[in-house]
């Protein structure tokens, strides 16, 4: 699924040209026409785009710059240092290398500042290449909707997530176990949320990243919808606030300069809704513009603000936000850094 959005943000993009799509051994020689059509955006103009072997050198020699990653972490651990060892540049949605020192999870709207640590990786390993990575797709939400607060002084954060059946992959999970029923647990996922917004949100120190200091307590569910991961947020702040102020912060929040005009980019990454009944994945996980943003912004509802303590749902489309549209800002970011 992610990689089929890999395929339609790229086939018209303005700044990177899609030369190949590579598969594992099964699929290879196939057309994109031949698999299963998994995401709501129309791929027929791109039918008989040929699947092609993954090998890394390969894909040098054919003079492929960037590679965008939608692979297994099992798989991408391997393939993405061998493509990066290669030269090439990888922007990836696995986890296999989020939490090594010298590779950045980078949401240009945070922390745009730590794609510098590609400097790091490509002087340790001695290559032109590097690895960068987007966040897990439930941290990406949640990140997204503490952004407006950060400057508080978050001290604390108590959440459950509520996340779509399309973060297990495909064919993910059978109807059997999840149709009307919600399965309480997602393995990893709870320690991935603690880790990587603590890394998101650190800051860099030379060619190294000073965790932020939050305590984080989640619970991840997983839940009988298609796309979309809702969370129900409560922090706490190392002051007390008023809901005029927070509700203020969130009203005018904007995208920061450094991603102003990445195609991308969301106007307004952080919506906050004022009807009780919002945000919903039926209703809001495209939400954002201009239309190639579609999906990059995340929404914010249900906002309660008592003394230190501040409570609300957010949600964030997993495939895009989440993954490869969040991956594909990523890349925009680096190419107007000449990073690329």
């Amino acid at each position: 699924m992610v990689g089929q959005y890999f395929i339609a943000l790229l086939a018209d993009h303005p700044d990177f040209e899609l030369q190949a799509v590579c598969a594992g051994e099964s699929r290879a020689g196939r057309r994109l026409a031949d698999v299963p059509r998994l995401i709501d955006v129309d791929l027929s103009a791109l039918a008989n785009l040929d699947f092609t072997p993954l090998d890394a050198e390969e894909l040098a020699r054919a003079g492929i710059r960037v590679v965008f990653s939608a692979l297994p972490a099992q798989v991408a651990k391997d393939a993405e240092a061998t493509a990066a060892a290669a030269g090439i540049r990888i922007f990836s949605n696995a986890g296999a290398h989020r939490m090594v020192p010298q590779v950045p999870i980078l949401i240009p709207e945070i922390n745009a500042s730590h794609l510098a640590l590609v400097e790091r990786q490509q002087r340790d390993f001695k290559t032109e290449g590097f690895i960068v990575t987007n966040a897990n797709c439930t941290t990406t939400g949640l990140a997204m909707a503490l952004l407006p607060l950060a400057s508080l002084g978050i001290e604390r954060l108590i959440l459950s997530s509520y996340q779509a059946i399309s973060g297990a992959g495909y064919p993910g999970l059978s109807a059997l176990d999840i149709a009307g029923n919600v399965i309480p647990f997602i393995a990893g996922e709870e320690e991935k949320v603690q880790l990587e917004c603590n890394k998101i949100f650190g800051q860099l120190d030379g060619d190294r990243i000073d965790p932020a200091p939050w305590e984080v307590q989640a619970h991840c569910l997983r839940v009988p919808t298609r796309v979309g991961h809702v969370i129900s947020v409560h922090v706490e702040l190392a002051g007390a606030v008023n809901e005029f102020e927070i509700r203020e912060l969130y009203r005018t929040f904007r995208r920061p300069d450094v991603v102003d005009g990445l195609p991308t980019a969301p106007l307004q990454p952080v919506i906050l809704t004022d009807d009780p009944l919002r945000p919903q994945p039926l209703h809001d996980t495209l939400a954002g513009s201009p239309d190639r943003a579609r999906g990059m912004a995340v929404t914010v509802g249900r906002l309660q603000v008592r003394e230190k303590a501040v409570r609300f749902i957010t949600l964030s489309n997993n495939l895009v936000r989440g993954a490869a549209g969040g991956s594909v800002l990523n890349a925009e970011l680096a190419l107007r850094e000449n990073r690329i």
